[in-house]
């Protein structure tokens, strides 16, 4: 009886080791081993909170992106538009997070080695709180370099326990699997070294399913989201909240490094504008570009810079095909929230000096009210030569 049972642990321990081989040798995260061109990792994508914390200590960058899915899809490390002197580039930006994980991966970050350089995306909507709200800690900043806010002990044992999952779990095996046999193959996700997502997967489903089909999906998720949302930007009783709060922190501990700063407000399309007006937060989403505008003056002190895309210039007007048209490609966004890297790199250009002024401009306390003025006539415009969009739009509210 115990040889037979030996028999069987060493069976399973050489299941388990070629397990852990054919996982670290496909590496379907990207953690373990060089990338070559063409090596896609569709599963790293869904595993970013993850995959990144521990890939940007393996390639420390000079420039250091920040913000939500929108910054990763849209802001590539490797586009031409960054100058010589800025790269490497790093794309730390996570899907479906807020202020207080970028504030953690930027303190993650500087435990390492600080950037020469930080591009930070914010999202309206990531400010939007309820009155009693309290800023938390989500789980995968256990694995970030945070003394002051977990002991070393706690980012070993998740390190520990990473390792396990991405080695020698059955999901990394099957994932593992997938990768081999997708390899190669037209429209499969990928999350590139450098932290980029090219969103290769989605060009194939916009294919498939055409921008109209892309844009209304979004369009009526966006309209529910905002229509939950409170309409309220800070804590009761102060002048603040737990995502301003984090903000100031990232521009405090940037200026204290001497790290330049661009906060970046992201190029919504017309359509996603259109919404913040219909679901009644035109008015509240000024107030939170004037405060934008002051804690970036008051916490940068001319080390940070504001910068709002989101007007209604000739990007945003985009149009969108119409219903059951496959064939029209759009050029600068895959749905009115996200934007295509070639709009990236318009921003991006104008980031470093170039472009036109007709996209981008820097907002300050003195010129905040002028801008806003601007964009309101801007709006006017598009509404007057655009009443079907608009139609449509008003007619998916509940």
């Amino acid at each position: 009886m115990a040889g037979y049972l030996k028999r069987w642990l060493l069976m399973l321990l050489g299941l388990l080791a070629g397990a852990v081989g054919l996982n670290y040798w496909v590496d379907p995260y990207g953690l373990y081993r060089s990338r070559a061109a063409g090596d896609w990792k569709p599963h790293a994508t869904t595993q970013g909170d993850l995959v990144k914390p521990y890939l940007v200590l393996r390639h420390p960058p000079r420039t250091l992106i920040l913000g939500n899915s929108r910054a990763e899809v849209g802001f590539d490390p490797e586009d031409p538009a960054w100058p010589e002197a800025a790269r490497p580039v790093f794309n730390l930006a996570l899907p479906g997070t807020g202020t207080r994980v970028a504030r953690r991966l930027f303190e993650h970050v500087l435990a390492a080695q600080p950037p020469q350089a930080l591009v930070l995306g914010v999202d309206y909507m990531d400010f939007l709180v309820e009155p009693a709200a309290r800023g938390s800690d989500p789980r995968m900043t256990r694995r970030l370099l945070l003394e002051a806010v977990h002991p070393a002990s706690v980012r070993w044992r998740q390190k520990v326990h990473d390792a396990a999952a991405t080695l020698a779990s059955l999901d990394a095996l099957m994932h593992s699997l997938d990768t081999l046999r997708v390899a190669g193959r037209p429209g499969v996700a990928d999350l590139t070294a450098a932290g980029f997502n090219p969103m290769r997967d989605y060009r194939e489903i916009a294919r498939r399913e055409g921008y109209y089909n892309l844009f209304r999906q979004r369009d009526i998720e966006n309209i529910r989201a905002y229509q939950r949302r409170p309409r309220n930007l800070y804590t009761r009783g102060t002048g603040s909240s737990p995502a301003f709060d984090d903000l100031n922190a990232i521009l405090d501990a940037a200026r204290a490094h001497a790290i330049p700063v661009q906060v970046v407000i992201y190029p919504y399309h017309a359509h996603l504008l259109e919404i913040l007006r219909l679901t009644g937060h035109w008015e509240l989403f000024e107030d939170w570009k004037r405060e934008m505008t002051h804690r970036v003056a008051s916490h940068g002190r001319g080390q940070a810079v504001l910068w709002d895309f989101s007007g209604y210039h000739v990007y945003a007007r985009e149009a969108v095909p119409a219903a059951g048209d496959r064939k029209h490609v759009m050029r600068w966004y895959w749905e009115a929230g996200h934007f295509k890297s070639e709009l990236g790199h318009l921003l991006l250009t104008r980031l470093h000096g170039g472009g036109t002024d007709a996209f981008g401009r820097v907002v300050t306390p003195e010129n905040i009210e002028t801008h806003l003025q601007s964009i309101r006539a801007e709006a006017e415009v598009y509404r007057r030569d655009r009443p079907r969009v608009i139609a449509e739009l008003a007619s998916l509210r509940r």
